[in-house]
């Protein structure tokens, strides 16, 4: 029986045709689908008596389900449904139809509201609130604000969605629907859900795509929102490779590329052995051969009479560490306008959204463009000790510099097997190199 009209005038039908009742239910589909759990077992009721008719059926496969059963309804606000006889059956079905009309009807006209609430910018406040804002969803909340910059921050440094769900975690900063469920911890679902959402670059969306500016004021940039959304919703997502949330964890994934496919290897797993392969397997290197060649390729360059001038006529090229960093990031913003059309064309993310990323990061990029002005950078290099110190340190040196020195000296191509058993292959079948920054180059 249904929740809103007073239960007594329910208990009133039932009581002035002297019948008793067995149960009381105040949701409709639960009523509905426990008359039907008696009815397979061969306790049907007599009767059902409810409120009104539409609040018992509203749907014509409902209104079937209770036919099925074939006991009278008796409404105290509709009166008598015989559903004995062909003529009540079709009374039934004809006020059933007309209910699913004004359901349908109202849908409609809700549907509508949102729709012009969505491009007025107002939030859509029904439910929990969101993580980072209070419970109007407009004011922010500084300390969960702060976790998400954090978080942004944490994915486009290279670190995993684990690394941002412990940090959060561990700060106690749990979001409210989290709390609700009773989770104890954040889910990689759940940040990722966060970090990717329009909300938080300040924007309203309606059935996943952009109306445009909220009223609320936006926790993250734009350029940031659409560098974290290219790097978690890009299908290519790899460990140590290019648009990816995780660390590198392997030398050469991401930098050497498949001598088939052009494309970039990852690290990964083949019978038991380590080895480096791109998406399509054409190749499957054993990452102890490529790394070992790459490395003391790597070493041989640095080592060449010509490298240190190289370096050094790249640095009085006006190439200091902030260039470099520049450098850096156009190379990371372009991945990033790369993953957003990756994703886009894998349906991960909408069309307005691929739009209005492109524009934040392609904005950014003539920023950062429009200062390297040309300038060619160099991985980091300690001024002290300068290249023979890190030839002399390279055994100690932290892979992600190891991984800079490595892209910035090689080309490393992995070849396919071609037939040949991997027991009867050279280093030579497998890696192909070649060297970066030759001095025919600096000279140009």
């Amino acid at each position: 029986m249904h929740r809103f009209p007073d239960r007594d005038a329910l208990v009133d039908v039932a009581a002035g045709r002297r019948w008793t009742y067995a149960e009381l239910a105040a949701d409709v589909d639960a009523l509905a689908l426990g008359l039907l759990a008696l009815g397979r077992v061969g306790s049907r009721p007599e009767a059902v008596v409810c409120w009104h008719t539409d609040r018992l059926v509203r749907v014509t496969k409902d209104l079937e389900r209770v036919i099925a059963l074939g006991v009278n309804v008796h409404a105290a606000r509709a009166g008598h449904l015989d559903l004995s006889t062909p003529a009540g059956r079709a009374v039934a079905r004809t006020v059933t139809a007309w209910a699913t009309y004004e359901g349908e009807q109202k849908a409609e006209r809700q549907a509508l509201a949102n729709l012009q609430a969505a491009k007025a910018g107002k939030p859509y406040t029904a439910g929990i609130r969101p993580f980072g804002y209070s419970e109007d969803h407009l004011a922010i909340v500084p300390a969960e604000a702060e976790a998400i910059r954090e978080g942004a921050s944490m994915i486009l440094a290279g670190e995993s969605l684990s690394a941002v769900a412990r940090r959060w975690t561990e700060a106690g900063l749990l979001s409210p629907r989290s709390i609700a469920a009773g989770a104890k911890a954040w889910s990689l679902r759940g940040v990722k859900k966060v970090l990717t959402s329009p909300r938080y670059s300040g924007q309203r969306t309606y059935g996943g795509e952009v109306m445009g500016t909220a009223e609320w004021p936006a926790i993250l940039d734009d350029a940031t929102h659409y560098g974290v959304v290219s790097i978690l919703s890009s299908p290519d997502r790899f460990s140590g490779g290019p648009r990816t949330g995780r660390t590198a964890t392997t030398l050469l994934a991401g930098i050497a590329v498949c001598g088939v496919c052009g494309d970039t290897v990852s690290g990964r797993g083949y019978r038991g052995a380590k080895v480096y392969g791109c998406r399509w397997t054409h190749t499957r290197t054993p990452r102890e051969v490529a790394d070992k060649k790459a490395e003391t390729a790597t070493l041989a360059r640095m080592v060449c009479p010509d490298f240190l001038p190289t370096v050094i006529a790249m640095n009085a090229g006006g190439c200091d560490a902030d260039t470099a960093h520049l450098q850096a990031g156009l190379k990371s913003l372009r991945e990033r306008l790369d993953g957003l059309a990756l994703a886009y064309a894998e349906g991960a993310i909408s069309l307005s959204q691929t739009t209005a990323g492109s524009k934040a990061l392609r904005t950014k990029l003539e920023e950062v463009e429009s200062k390297l002005s040309g300038v060619t950078g160099l991985p980091p290099l300690d001024p002290v000790s300068g290249i023979a110190g890190l030839i002399g340190g390279w055994a100690d040196t932290p892979l992600p510099v190891k991984r800079s020195w490595v892209a910035f000296c090689t080309i490393v191509t992995l070849k396919p097997a071609n037939g040949k058993h991997a027991r009867n292959m050279t280093p030579e079948d497998h890696v192909s190199l070649d060297w970066h920054h030759l001095a025919e180059e600096g000279e140009e």
